[in-house]
């Protein structure tokens, strides 16, 4: 089921780990719609974590341990935090707060707990994740996402691509960055093995080809920086990549147009999946399959909705735009968030209800327009915010902190 640097997991394993952690986070207190935070380096503890807190009947808030002092407090507290899960590592590392009971996933700190599974006690409407992004104020914002809408992405992948257990999946996103929810649960509901890299080794490309070429990888997921880092230092020398590598998922900026070809070049067989969305509809809600790329192309299209979901280029009056017209892109289906955490405000401004056909859409503010075949063009954003290797920053967040410093009279980013 999992495979790190220092530890391997079968499904047996992993089920029986699971459950003894999740029946000491219910003994501890886990309900559904609370936060169990996980405050870990990538590795195989953040598997058995977060679904041991899903078992547990909880959601879970990963927090990157890296984060300044200021900044994990404020999500800590923020996320109304009773329990931690951190690795032994980090126990002694962050000053945590008095309040918040703080636990590691070491096989010694669970073996007095029984490894059956306890009773399901949440829902699909209920909570699985919340993951914060950055936020216009200078505080982030937490994205609510239930069960159902995961599970629907999840499983439209699965199904759409044939991800089966044979299949091997490169974990390189963090955990706070949703792309990961797909490299866990969407291995695991397959019966695949998810290959985790050496956190040392997150930005290496000669690392993440050794390790790709030694598991076997078969699914590549990530934002396209980081596949273009692995195409250029592989450029000219196949046997650099996995032969197996059948499957890259990509997402959360933009393709170069010459990437596809770059990376058909060494593994002619790839085939190559443009997808986007955002955080609060669930990893992804629209894709474009990349085949051959017409050389007159500017960007690599959008793409059509997923599975159960909706993706809308409208005007200011929220009505369907003409073909090439440009508009606003809006998303609806099963897949949206429950909103912003504690944010009533924010919710309401950002998911809005058709005032025709009464749907609930989120207003992504992302501009596009549809072309002729019916597919999504992207065109960019129509306010501030920009992406850094597929994370959302708002200007505002830049400018808020800036502002702080005693020398800063005025900030514009």
């Amino acid at each position: 089921a999992v495979v790190s640097s220092d530890r391997t997991l079968t499904y047996g394993e992993l089920f029986r780990r699971t459950n003894q952690l999740a029946r000491k986070l219910r003994e501890s207190g886990a309900v559904p719609n609370r936060l169990i935070a996980i405050v870990m380096e990538k590795g195989w503890e953040q598997v058995l974590a977060a679904l041991g807190i899903l078992q547990a009947g909880a959601a879970y808030l990963p927090i990157d341990p890296n984060l300044p002092q200021e900044r994990l407090l404020y999500l800590l507290e923020n996320g109304e935090v009773e329990i931690a899960l951190t690795q032994t590592g980090w126990m002694d590392k962050i000053a945590w707060p008095s309040h918040v009971r703080v636990f590691t996933v070491e096989d010694a700190d669970l073996q007095d707990y029984e490894d059956t599974p306890l009773d399901v006690v949440q829902g699909p409407d209920d909570l699985a994740y919340v993951i914060f992004t950055s936020g216009s104020t200078g505080q982030p914002k937490g994205v609510m996402i239930d069960h159902r809408g995961a599970v629907n992405t999840i499983l439209d992948i699965n199904e759409r691509f044939g991800v089966k257990p044979e299949d091997k999946v490169f974990a390189l996103s963090a955990l706070n960055f949703d792309l990961s929810v797909y490299d866990l649960f969407g291995t695991l509901a397959a019966g695949g093995t998810i290959v985790f890299p050496e956190p040392e080794g997150l930005r290496d490309p000669s690392h993440w080809s050794e390790i790709m070429k030694r598991e076997g990888v078969t699914i590549w997921n990530s934002v396209p920086a980081l596949m273009e880092m692995l195409v250029d230092y592989a450029d000219g020398q196949a046997d650099l990549l996995p032969k197996g590598l059948r499957l890259v998922l990509l997402s959360g900026d933009w393709i170069p147009v010459s990437l596809p070809d770059r990376l058909r070049k060494l593994i002619p067989t790839v085939e190559i999946i443009s997808l986007g969305g955002a955080t609060e509809a669930s990893i992804w809600s629209i894709l474009y399959p990349i085949g051959e790329v017409d050389p007159e192309w500017t960007s690599i299209p959008y793409g059509k909705p997923m599975k159960n979901q909706r993706f809308y280029v409208l005007n200011e009056l929220l009505e369907p735009c003409p073909t090439w017209g440009p508009g606003q892109l809006y998303i609806g289906g099963i897949g949206l968030a429950k909103g912003y955490w504690k944010d009533e405000a924010k919710t309401n401004a950002s998911f809005i209800r058709h005032p025709v056909t009464g749907e609930r859409l989120y207003k992504t503010g992302d501009i596009g327009r549809y072309l002729p075949d019916g597919n999504i063009e992207f065109w960019g954003r129509e306010d501030f915010q920009v992406k850094i290797q597929g994370y959302r920053i708002e200007l505002g967040e830049i400018e808020a902190a800036l502002s702080q410093h005693d020398a800063v009279r005025n900030v514009v980013v």
